[in-house]
């Protein structure tokens, strides 16, 4: 018995499946409406929740193999599409490709993430989308959609096996409670017991370890003949070990490490007696990329996580009507190994004759516990609200309308500890501080976005239409920040002179500005009573944006478009650090974009995209060291940037029982104007491709970025699938191929070797058995078959202890090989 191909991954899964043999009609919801994916005039990637299990796409960093442009670090969560994303998350800044589900904007990508069990379709909008999707789509749009309660009753279950320690259960049970009135329950619990890295000092593995759970349920009712309402709740919350990164290169043996404000870790490796956890005082990962030791578990938890979304449909004679809106809150708790190392105390030693110390009753030499960590927390409540009027008549004009409102509250808190070094709670000049930290940084901001929007389509003629779109946005910030700065043996009273009478000084006063700048609505304070110093943060910024296109569709396989649009990402602040500069302008684009889709029977389906941005204002965090020693983060905006490039996405079925996909992404990219900035891991300007610019300022030497590519854009990407079906009476066998490859790409604005990503490729199988009548399904899969190394950021570490100042490497790794088994029963 024949079955329906399901389409390879890229711009052709399906939404509605059809009974015929061929590749499957793909409608999409893109432009508020639901289209057929070849007669909408955009670069558009769209994955079904059946397309997803075949090819195996289950995380972002799938997404991103099989969509040309879309770039994820799993490092630090942060999307790109065409070089447009976001480089830091402080508190302040915004994502450069926005995020939905179900139509309701989200800065994270957890939900867009989120298992095919639960969602039905992703849609990846690449180029900017400044009228339908205006809030922060300057590089893309990304919207998922839930699977929707079933008028019949039906019902799920979902368990999955595999290597490290893996186990999943999937539920849902979906169906009419009442005439009118339907509804679906789910959940899914996932655990894996161990990490893709191995500590070597003896504690818990991580990278992929830990428990997620999450429940939802949804409502869906006919509240009149035309009018359908959805209402979905859900809740989660994870215990998990998420490593990604991991240090290849030499630890830094200075006594003060590059930026470092308290004695270093692996100083302790040239001291008798030192006590470590792991007494190699080379990094484990230089010989095994998959091996470290920290005495600190890297740990990530979800709490306090609820969220409810709805809309209402209303359809009128010429028109239809939707509301919806959505609010979400949650609070993450994140704890990171700063020092990198397993090292626990060592004893610093004193200068010759004793220094000072000698001459102090009863001092010795200081204890240092150098164990360092970075607790960040998130405490997150957003909410927004969307009108749109959608016309729904056969005439030659269609248009869409409405307006939008967004608002979120981020308290943001950061702690650089060392937890165990005594003097930090003391310091010999302020308040106690009771948390041992050396820094504290911390922001509450409330962000308010207002837009209305309207796009108009019309058809000219029986081949030509035109379209043309507006949307103003304006965006306000405001909110204080918080900051404390102590040193430990800085202003001349080093370990090595006063031992044990070394003190913690409270240097926040000499740190922070107090001048007016940008952004500032009031000036700093630093409460007596804490030590912490405060500033208010404000201001706004507004935008017109939107797109004008032609499209050509001779007939009704084939189209062809080109596009203007303009896209704009809000300013924001580098919240936090009470810096000189707090505030960073907005980003815009001038995207021109060409296209041309192509339908051939059921057997072929050809997309190309080409496009041209002429990009401003890119924000970049930069480091600034300040005049204690501490480097701090300052944002900045570069002048002018170019990038281009080209895409092609084709799905074609040569016979019934094969299926093939190509997706390919070409962009090339570089900065016009940018100078002058200092490379935090190359203040001198040496290191290979430097480009020295302007004076020496502080001992540092700025460099100009001119000629740098945009970061996490590979000039390269492919992806190449194949499926071939086996029919037999009791069901399908389904054998899937993946092959992935992506050149080098780099991970930072200065295009230096140590923030370089390598080029790394990757195969997946995969098998699929579908019983006849789809009652259930079982998956075994290798993922990563030749457990190759995939990078997802790279980043340096300036060697003070290097008399030639070397840089020290670490990557962000995709996971290494996976298999596994999955088993899925379908109650109908």
């Amino acid at each position: 018995m024949a079955q329906t191909q399901e389409p390879a991954p890229g711009a052709d899964q399906p939404a509605d499946e059809t009974a015929a043999s061929g590749l499957a009609e793909i409608v999409v919801t893109a432009e508020k409406r639901s289209v057929n994916l070849q007669d909408v005039p955009l670069p558009i990637s769209a994955y079904t929740a059946d397309a997803r299990q075949i090819a195996g796409i289950n995380t972002l960093q799938d997404f991103a193999n099989f969509t040309p442009g879309l770039s994820y670090s799993a490092s630090n969560d942060r999307v790109f599409i065409r070089g447009i994303g976001r480089q830091t998350d402080t508190n302040g800044s915004d994502p450069g490709v926005s995020t939905y589900t179900d139509g309701i904007y989200d800065a994270s990508t957890n939900s867009i993430a989120a298992s095919d069990f639960f969602i039905e379709r992703v849609e990846v909008l690449r180029g900017p989308q400044g009228t339908l999707y205006g809030r922060n789509s300057i590089g893309g749009a990304i919207n998922a959609i839930s699977k929707r309660p079933t008028e019949e009753l039906t019902a799920d279950l979902r368990g999955t096996v595999g290597n490290y320690g893996l186990y999943t259960l999937e539920a849902s049970a979906s169906g009419e409670i009442v005439k009118g009135l339907r509804a679906r329950l789910a959940g899914a619990f996932h655990n894996q017991d161990t990490g893709y890295f191995k500590n070597e000092a003896a504690k818990v593995s991580e990278g992929g370890r830990g428990e997620r759970r999450y429940v939802e349920l949804q409502l869906e009712a006919d509240l009149g003949p035309d009018v359908v309402g959805w209402l979905k709740l859900s809740t989660a919350s994870t215990d998990l070990n998420p490593r990604t990164i991991n240090r290849i290169g030499d630890y830094d043996f200075s006594p003060y490490p590059s930026g470092a404000i308290t004695p270093g870790a692996a100083f302790g490796y040239l001291i008798p007696g030192v006590v470590t956890l792991n007494p190699n005082p080379s990094p484990p990962g230089a010989d095994d990329i998959r091996r470290f030791s920290a005495d600190t578990t890297q740990t990530e938890r979800l709490r306090d996580n609820f969220s409810v979304t709805g809309d209402i449909n209303w359809t009128l004679p010429t028109f239809d009507v939707r509301l919806l809106g959505g609010y979400q809150e949650y609070l993450t708790e994140n704890t990171f190994e700063l020092d990198d190392t397993s090292v626990i105390s060592y004893t610093f030693p004193l200068a010759a004759g004793g220094g000072i110390c000698a001459f102090i009753p009863g001092c010795a030499p200081l204890t240092v516990f150098p164990s360092s960590q970075v607790d960040l927390n998130n405490r997150k409540s957003f909410g927004s609200g969307e009108l749109n009027l959608t016309s729904n008549t056969n005439g030659p004009l269609q248009w869409v309308a409405g307006v939008y409102y967004y608002q979120e509250t981020l308290k943001q808190e950061t702690h650089f500890r060392a937890p165990d070094q005594v003097q930090l709670q003391m310091p010999a000049n302020g308040p106690a501080n009771p948390s041992s930290d050396f820094v504290y940084a911390a922001s509450t901001l409330t962000t308010k976005s207002m837009a209305a929007f309207g796009q108009i389509d019309y058809q000219i003629s029986d081949d030509f239409k035109v379209t043309g779109g507006l949307r103003y946005t304006h965006d306000k910030k405001s909110g204080t920040e918080f900051f404390r700065l102590l040193c430990l043996g800085c202003g001349g009273f080093s370990p090595d002179l006063y031992g044990t009478s070394t003190p913690a000084l409270d240097i926040t006063a000499s740190q922070i500005s107090l001048a007016a700048a940008p952004g500032v609505a009031s000036a700093a304070t630093i409460d007596p009573a804490t030590g912490i110093a405060s500033r208010g943060l404000s201001n706004s910024w507004d935008a017109v944006t939107g797109t004008v296109a032609a499209q050509w569709q001779p007939t009704d396989d084939e189209l062809a478009f080109l596009r203007y649009s303009r896209g704009y990402k809000s300013g924001g602040f580098n919240a936090g650090g009470i810096s000189a500069l707090p505030q960073t302008g907005a980003e815009h684009v001038n995207a021109y974009e060409i296209g041309y889709k192509r339908t051939l029977g059921t057997k072929l389906r050809i997309n190309l995209a080409g496009f041209y941005y002429d990009y401003q204002g890119l924000q970049v965090p930069l480091t600034v060291s300040q005049p204690g020693g501490a480097q701090l983060t300052e944002f900045f905006n570069l002048d002018s940037s170019k990038s281009y490039g080209a895409e092609v996405e084709l799905a074609w079925q040569p016979t019934d029982a094969l299926q093939l996909g190509l997706n390919y992404g070409f962009g090339d990219s570089s900065v016009n104007s940018g100078c002058c900035f200092v490379d935090g891991e190359d203040p001198l300007a040496i290191q290979p491709g430097a480009q020295p610019s302007g004076a020496i300022v502080a001992g540092q030497q700025p460099q100009s970025v001119d000629g740098a590519r945009l970061p996490n854009a590979p000039r390269h990407k492919i992806a190449v699938n194949a499926v071939y079906n086996i029919d037999f009476d009791p069901g399908t066998l389904s054998l899937s191929g993946n092959y992935v490859w992506r050149s080098a790409a780099y991970s930072n604005i200065f295009n230096r070797e140590y923030n370089r990503m390598p080029s790394y490729d990757q195969v997946d199988l995969r098998a699929i058995w579908t019983e006849r009548n789809d009652r259930f399904r079982v998956i075994a899969f290798v993922k990563n078959v030749f457990d190759s190394v995939g990078y997802d950021s790279a980043t340096g570490d300036l060697l003070a202890s290097s008399p030639t100042l070397e840089v020290a490497q670490s990557y962000s790794l995709t996971p290494p090989r996976t298999f596994g088994v999955q088993l899925e029963i379908r109650f109908r």
